[in-house]
């Protein structure tokens, strides 16, 4: 009853852990390796035109929302002009400059940083549109489109088949019925063409217009592209091919024409697109992505915390790992050590002196004051003043130590301050009453297997990976906590036994 209560917490723990992991990698985008870019893009739209000193007002539609993206910022230039915001029916969000008189060449400009999020298709959702009516088409364009419709509908089988067939044969078949329809339309008239054709089978249709941010450019203007209404979401095609999808990354900006602009008072306005690539670490993505969101999950993070106080829980964040390899090491191996965290507090010291220096300095401080301790022994002193004894001791070795390191140079003997002097003094008082009570061999043994523990919990605390995701996840102590209460309930053979009770095993 108690283990199985036992892991019933453990699994509580791990799946709140792993849990709000799981929700800053979808949500934020948050990576779990540091190396991580994101590709964010620049994204500029330039309306230029000539006033007519006139009063002026210009409309420029904007990105609602696009599906795929996320908007991370936007800023608008227009010296002199008055600026709002509006947001009308969805995806009708436009930008409206206006001011009282303007004459000459004039440029307004909109800029807009966003980031394709990781494994968002590019489907445009959205309500059910109602079924299209059939137009009334022109002979002799009438009987080309019924013949080529009648042709599509007996060789597909859904709407996304009958859609590509259809284009597919509208751009490439040679019959006469495709020929005459093809004249029937210029290259921009094209797209609308095909949504005209579409409702003559009753199939909701559209054209959007946006801009693939596979490579930059400057001077780009809106590329359409078709979509059809498949019964549950909006499907993109080619409209020159009948490919299914989207190009890669596509930026919507507007629904049903190409003309993203309404203005009056001006003349000869033309509008112009630019995009560059930005890359940036995906950790400072997702913080700006959190800023728009406002999930509140950052607030498990602590990249706002100050930045000394960030340096501080870097290194204490890592104690937990270093206990539960004293756990493993102890519980499951049976590695005998000196206290339960005194490898782990050696491990932290390690960090700094770096571990061939940390190793030979720790070394050098037990072995003197052990042999110092022994002869402390003869005085018979009581307990308390014995450790303050051997306190003092510790700690004029490492005064010696660094003095001795500062006059030859050595730099990192030095470090030796750095190690927890109470640590090592309990260390050598312990290792003396092991050596009186149990001979030298047990604890040498003791000794040794400290040392490997805590060079084991130093290379675990000092993993960078593991360092980035217990600071940026923290949410990862749970998970450390829920090993720690399974190892609690752990009561069978440690991996040593098998050479203890190797005899028995021969019998």
């Amino acid at each position: 009853m108690r283990v199985s209560v036992v892991f019933i917490w453990a699994f509580m723990f791990a799946a709140l852990g792993l849990g709000l992991v799981y929700l800053k990698v979808t949500r934020l985008g948050i990576p779990l390796d540091p190396s991580v870019e994101a590709a964010v893009w620049d994204v500029e739209a330039r309306v230029g035109f000539d006033g007519r000193n006139l009063p002026v007002k210009v409309k420029l539609a904007l990105p609602d929302s696009p599906r795929g993206f996320a908007v991370l910022d936007e800023d608008f230039v227009s010296r002199g002009y008055g600026l709002a915001i509006g947001n009308g029916t969805p995806n009708a969000r436009r930008a409206v400059w206006t001011i009282r008189r303007a004459s000459g060449a004039q440029a307004l400009y909109y800029h807009v940083k966003v980031y394709p999020k990781r494994g968002d298709a590019a489907i445009i959702d959205g309500a059910a549109p109602t079924f299209p009516e059939v137009p009334e088409y022109q002979e002799p364009l009438a009987s080309a489109i019924n013949a080529v419709l009648k042709q599509a509908r007996e060789e597909s089988a859904d709407v996304v088949t009958f859609t590509s067939l259809l284009i597919t044969t509208l751009t490439n078949s040679d019959d006469e019925n495709v020929k005459l329809i093809r004249k029937s339309a210029t290259a921009e008239e094209w797209p609308n063409l095909l949504t005209t054709i579409l409702a003559g089978a009753r199939i909701p249709s559209r054209i959007v217009y946006g801009l693939p941010l596979d490579i930059e450019f400057v001077d780009r203007s809106l590329s359409p592209w078709l979509e059809v209404h498949n019964g549950e979401h909006w499907q993109g095609f080619n409209p020159d091919t009948g490919e299914e999808g989207y190009p890669e990354s596509f930026l919507i900006w507007s629904y049903g024409s190409p003309d993203i602009t309404d203005t009056r008072g001006v003349q000869h306005v033309h509008v112009t697109f630019a995009a560059a690539r930005n890359p940036q670490t995906q950790l400072s993505v997702a913080k700006q992505v959190e800023s728009k969101l406002n999930t509140g999950l950052l607030a498990l993070s602590l990249s706002e915390l100050p930045v000394s106080t960030q340096n501080v829980y870097r290194v204490l964040l890592m104690v937990p790992l270093g206990a539960l390899v004293i756990v493993v090491m102890r519980m499951v191996v049976g590695v005998p050590t000196f206290g339960t965290f005194m490898p782990v507090l050696v491990a932290l010291a390690f960090r700094e002196t770096r571990l061939a220096a940390g190793v030979v300095l720790f070394l050098l401080v037990v072995s003197a004051g052990l042999m110092i301790r022994s002869a402390l022994t003869h005085l018979r002193l009581l307990l308390l003043p014995r450790l303050t004894s051997v306190l003092v001791i510790v700690i004029g070795l490492m005064l010696a130590i660094s003095l001795l390191s500062n006059e030859l140079g050595i730099e990192q003997g030095l470090s030796i301050a750095l190690f927890p002097m109470v640590i090592l003094t309990m260390t050598i008082e312990r290792m003396s009453i092991v050596w009186e009570e149990r001979g030298p061999t047990t604890a040498i043994k003791e000794f040794i297997g400290s040392l490997v523990v805590a060079i084991g919990a130093y290379f675990a605390m000092t993993e960078e990976h593991l360092v980035y995701l217990m600071f940026v996840f923290p949410e990862l102590l749970l998970v450390v906590l829920s090993f720690c209460l399974m190892f609690g309930a752990y009561t069978g053979y440690r991996l040593s036994e098998i050479f203890r009770f190797k005899d028995l095993a021969k019998d």
